[in-house]
């Protein structure tokens, strides 16, 4: 039996030789990664106090944009609860309120809250949102005055109403849009107008002869047709149907030729629906 020397047990190929340099790279190379770049663990424990602080300063809830909500740390989902909240009429009236912002977690609202400044311009800005429909004539409240949303010119919004130019200027470019109001309650729809102000004027808002009102065929929705009383609910379907297949638009010969109508249905639908040619 041949006995093996201590010796060959470190005898290698050229083959193996070159394996074992190749590992030895890889090895020192992964040493030296680790080594060049911290982990995780490092970075998340290098973000001392002081750097949180350096993104925070002094802000106005009611003003702030969103770049800037950002930077001060704010979750995106909470800066766009901030945004819907001032969309709708809300506003903070202190630096207190300011915790109420749907899905702030207390330690952020702690964090923050040193640095809220609300200003009592915004308060002014924002106070029509409280609006109480009583005015005071000659010395006397008087809480029965009425507006026809269809005939009522800027002026006279603002004089009755309150509302901010801006506000009233969507709602007259929302009825110019449909052709007509048909319903007090798509007052409530119009971009910008908080339902806390809707509530407060809905009750003083009227639509004179609706009998006589003509709308905008091509602002119409499947209900709005419905109320006219001149459809069925299958004819109804083919002309928004088609009205959709034309990118929203739809005119008058179309509607006569898809319906089949008589001289007495074209000539009522003219005098309650506006159609382009």
């Amino acid at each position: 039996m041949i006995q093996a020397s201590w010796k060959a047990y470190f005898y290698f190929s050229q083959k193996e030789i070159k394996g074992i340099v190749v590992l030895g790279c890889i090895l020192f190379g992964s040493v030296l990664l680790s080594w060049l770049l911290p982990h995780n663990n490092s970075l998340r424990d290098s973000v001392s106090k002081n750097d949180l602080t350096h993104h925070l300063f002094y802000f106005d809830p009611n003003t702030i944009d969103s770049v800037n909500a950002i930077r001060l740390g704010l979750p995106e989902k909470q800066v766009k609860s901030l945004l819907h909240y001032r969309l709708k009429g809300g506003y903070f009236k202190s630096p207190d309120d300011f915790a109420r912002l749907y899905g702030l977690s207390p330690e952020l609202f702690s964090l923050l809250r040193p640095y809220v400044q609300v200003k009592q311009i915004a308060a002014k800005t924002f106070a029509w949102k409280k609006y109480n429909p009583s005015h005071v004539f000659n010395g006397m409240e008087e809480t029965d005055w009425k507006l026809d949303i269809n005939t009522a010119l800027e002026n006279e919004w603002q004089q009755k109403t309150h509302l901010p130019l801006s506000i009233i200027q969507h709602i007259v470019a929302y009825r110019n849009y449909l052709g007509a109001f048909t319903r007090v309650r798509q007052i409530g729809k119009v971009y910008g107008l908080s339902d806390s102000a809707y509530q407060s004027i809905k009750r003083h808002l009227y639509i004179a002869h609706p009998e006589n009102i003509v709308v905008n065929a091509n602002a119409l929705n499947f209900p709005d047709w419905q109320q006219l009383g001149l459809f069925t609910d299958k004819q109804i379907g083919l002309i928004l149907k088609l009205k959709k297949e034309q990118g929203g638009r739809i005119g008058w010969r179309e509607i006569a030729e898809l319906c089949d109508l008589s001289q007495a249905e074209a000539s009522q639908l003219r005098s309650r629906v506006h159609i382009d040619d």
